[in-house]
C-alpha cells in the first residue's frame, strides 16, 4: 500500500528500523544474543558489544524470541511459535546456532526458558495440564519433562537459586498475587511471601535478567504494592523477615542485584517515561536517558554497567551500554533519517473524568495548520500503561493531522494499588467512562470538532472501541477495532486459561452475574452503531479469537452497517511479520483518514 503525507513524505520510512524484543549477553560479555525483527520476522542474531554488528545465527517461518545463553556460554536455549499461536516449544542450540534441537514435545504452550546456573537444567513455563502457566525442568539434553508446581493460579515469572537447587516463582491472578519457592529435587513449594490486598512478583514487566537472589543464596529480592506504589523489597528466606530497599510514590520495575551484589538496579516510572536507576552505596542516580521507556536492563558480567533498550515516541528503540556516568549507543538499528519534522512530541496531560478522578494521558499535537482531526486510542491489557514508547500508528496519523490522545484509565498500571484494582467487578465500566472522558477532553478544548473525532484500539482497547461506539454512539465519526473481543461470555468460554483466571478475578463467573456480561458485551448492542468500523482479526489468536471478530462482522453485514473486515491468516494476537504490520497500521489510518472529514 502507498502511503504518503500531503508533502510527499513516504511513511513507510517508520518500518524500516530493526526491532528488538529481548536479548542476552554472553559470559564473557563481548556479545549478547538478540531476538530481533530486521523487515521480516523474528531471528536470532548475535550483537556484538564492542562494534554493533549484528550476525544473523537462525531464523525459519517461525518468530524465534527469549534467547539466553547458558552460564558457560556453549548454548543458546529459546522459544518458537508458528505464526503467532502463542504454542510455542522450547529449543536449545549451540552458541552458533547450530545443532537446533526441540526439547518439548509441541504439546500446549511452552516459554521463557532459563538454564540453571550450573547449566545442567532449563526451567521453563507450560500450560500442558490444566490450561494453567506451571513451572516445569527438562535437561539440558532432552529428555522427560518434569512439573515442578502445581498452581490453581497462572505461574508468572521465577528465578533460579544461586546453587541450583531451589526456584522462586511468582503466580497469581491480578489480585493477591504471591510468591512461592519450589525445591528442585523434591517438588516441594512453600509460599514465603503473600497478604491479603496486596500483590508480589518477582520481576514484573519490561524484562531483565534474573538476577533475584542475594549471591549466598539467602535472600530474594521482589517487587509488591502493600504500600500502594509497588516498591523494592528484600526478603530473607528462613526468617521471613522483609525489609524495604525502594520505596517512592512511583512504580518500580525489574529489580536485579550487581554480579557482586553491591548495586542494585531497577526500572522506575516517572510518567511518560521510564527510567533506569542504580542504587549502590547509599546513593541513587538515573543511568539511563531521562526521556522515553527504558527496558530490558541486564548487567554486564563484570557488574561495570548495564545494557539496556531504550526508545521514545519519536525514535524507535536501540541498544546503549551505561557504565558510569557514560553512556553509549551500541546499535545503529535506524540507518537513515527519519521525517522528525512532521512528528509531534507527546506532552502528559491529565483531564477530570466522570467521577471527578483525575487521569492522566499523553498528548500528541501536530505541527502547523491543525484539521481539528481527532484519534482517542487506549492502551490494551487492560493492565498496561501507554508511555513515551515508539509505536507508529500515533506519528502516521499525527503526519495525516490527527491530534491524538493516549489515557490511561482506571486499572492501568504505573500508578498504585489503589488505582490499579478501581475496575474490580467493573471491566467495560468506569475504564470505557475514562476513556469517553479523554475523547471529551479534546472537544473542550477545540483540538477537535464535534464531527471529528476517531477511536482506534487493541486488543483490550478494540474491545473497547466497540463498546464506545454502540454505548455512545454520537461521539464518534469513525473506529478501528484491532483483534478486539465483543462478547464476554463467549471469550470467557474460550481464552486461554491465565486469562480466564484474570477475568474470574476481575468480573466474577457469567454463570453468577449473567447480566453484568451481558451488559459489557458490545455484540448486544450493534443496532446503536451509527459510525463506520474497521474491525481486524488474526487466524491465529489464542488471546481474542477471530470468531469473535467474525461473528460481529456476519450481523453488522445482516443489519446494513458502515464496516469493513479484515483478517490476517498468517498472524497470532500481534503481527510478527513487517508487512502483516505495516498493513494492519496503514490500512487504520487510510481508513481514519477516509471516514473522518478534513
Amino acid at each position: 500500500m502507498a502511503f504518503k503525507r500531503e508533502d510527499g513524505t513516504d511513511i513507510s520510512l517508520l518500518f524500516k528500523a530493526v526491532e528488538v524484543q529481548e536479548f542476552s549477553i554472553h559470559p564473557d560479555g563481548s556479545k549478547a544474543v538478540c531476538s530481533v525483527n530486521r523487515g521480516v520476522n523474528y531471528e536470532l542474531a548475535i550483537l556484538s558489544l564492542l562494534d554493533g554488528k549484528l550476525r544473523k545465527i537462525l531464523s525459519g517461518n517461525q518468530a524465534l524470541l527469549s534467547p539466553t545463553y547458558s552460564p558457560c556460554g556453549s548454548k543458546i536455549a529459546y522459544q518458537a511459535d508458528f505464526e503467532g499461536d502463542e504454542d510455542y516449544d522450547v529449543f536449545v542450540a549451540d552458541a552458533r546456532g547450530k545443532d537446533a534441537r526441540k526439547l518439548t514435545d509441541g504439546v500446549a504452550d511452552n516459554e521463557h526458558p532459563e538454564f540453571s546456573p550450573d547449566g545442567r537444567k532449563i526451567a521453563f513455563l507450560s500450560n500442558r495440564k490444566d490450561d494453567m502457566e506451571n513451572l516445569y525442568v527438562v535437561n539440558t539434553e532432552g529428555g522427560r519433562l518434569k512439573r515442578l508446581t502445581d498452581e490453581d493460579l497462572p505461574v508468572a515469572d521465577f528465578a533460579w537459586s544461586p546453587d541450583s537447587e531451589n526456584i522462586a516463582y511468582g503466580a497469581g491472578a491480578s489480585d493477591e498475587d504471591y510468591i512461592s519457592i519450589v525445591e528442585i529435587k523434591s517438588g516441594t513449594s512453600r509460599r514465603v511471601l503473600s497478604k491479603r490486598k496486596a500483590e508480589y512478583s518477582i520481576s514484573s514487566d519490561y524484562g531483565g535478567t534474573q538476577m533475584q537472589w542475594s549471591i549466598d543464596g539467602t535472600k530474594l529480592l521482589f517487587i509488591s504494592n502493600e504500600n500502594d506504589s509497588c516498591d523494592i523489597g528484600e526478603l530473607t528466606i528462613s526468617s521471613r523477615r522483609r525489609r524495604w530497599l525502594v520505596k517512592s510514590p512511583y512504580d518500580k520495575y525489574s529489580p536485579q542485584w550487581s554480579p557482586d551484589g553491591s548495586g542494585l538496579a531497577y526500572l522506575e516510572v516517572q510518567e511518560p517515561n521510564i527510567v533506569l536507576k542504580v542504587k549502590e552505596t547509599g546513593r541513587t542516580r538515573i543511568v539511563s536517558q531521562k526521556g522515553g521507556v527504558s527496558r530490558n536492563a541486564s548487567w554486564l558480567p563484570d557488574g561495570s554497567g548495564l545494557l539496556y533498550v531504550n526508545g521514545s515516541a519519536t525514535r524507535p528503540e536501540e541498544i546503549f551500554i551505561t557504565r558510569g556516568s557514560r553512556r553509549k549507543k551500541v546499535t545503529g538499528f535506524l540507518a537513515y533519517d527519519l521525517p522528525t519534522h512532521a512528528f509531534a512530541q507527546p506532552k502528559l496531560v491529565r483531564y477530570r473524568s466522570f467521577d471527578g478522578r483525575r487521569i492522566s494521558a499523553i498528548l500528541f499535537v501536530p505541527k502547523g495548520k491543525s484539521s481539528r482531526r481527532g484519534v482517542v486510542i487506549p492502551h490494551g491489557g487492560p493492565e498496561m500503561q501507554s508511555l513515551n514508547l515508539w509505536d507508529q500508528i500515533v506519528q502516521m496519523l499525527v503526519m495525516k493531522g490527527f491530534t491524538v490522545i493516549l489515557p490511561n484509565y482506571r486499572g492501568s498500571t504505573g500508578y498504585g494499588r489503589e488505582f490499579l484494582h478501581l475496575h474490580d467487578k467493573d471491566l467495560g465500566g468506569g475504564d470505557l467512562k475514562d476513556v469517553l472522558y479523554a475523547g471529551r477532553h479534546l472537544l473542550r478544548t477545540r483540538l477537535v470538532d464535534d464531527d471529528k473525532l476517531g477511536f482506534w484500539g487493541a486488543s483490550y482497547g478494540g474491545y473497547l472501541c466497540m463498546l464506545a461506539m454502540t454505548k455512545a454512539p454520537d461521539m464518534w465519526a469513525a473506529g478501528v477495532s484491532i483483534v478486539g473481543y465483543f462478547d464476554c461470555v463467549t471469550e470467557f468460554e474460550s481464552e486461554r486459561g491465565y486469562l480466564r483466571a484474570y477475568d474470574l478475578s476481575k468480573m466474577g463467573d457469567p454463570k453468577e452475574c449473567p447480566e453484568l456480561f451481558r451488559e459489557r458485551s458490545p455484540i448486544h448492542f450493534l443496532e446503536n452503531l451509527r459510525a463506520p468500523i474497521l474491525l481486524t482479526a488474526s487466524a491465529r489468536d489464542a488471546r481474542c479469537p477471530p470468531t469473535e471478530a467474525r461473528e460481529v462482522a456476519r450481523r453488522l453485514k445482516e443489519m446494513g452497517k458502515e464496516y469493513e473486515y479484515h483478517e490476517y491468516m498468517d498472524e497470532g494476537h500481534w503481527p510478527r511479520k513487517r508487512k502483516n504490520l505495516k498493513d494492519l497500521y496503514v490500512r487504520s489510518v487510510q481508513f481514519l483518514d477516509r471516514r473522518i472529514p478534513k
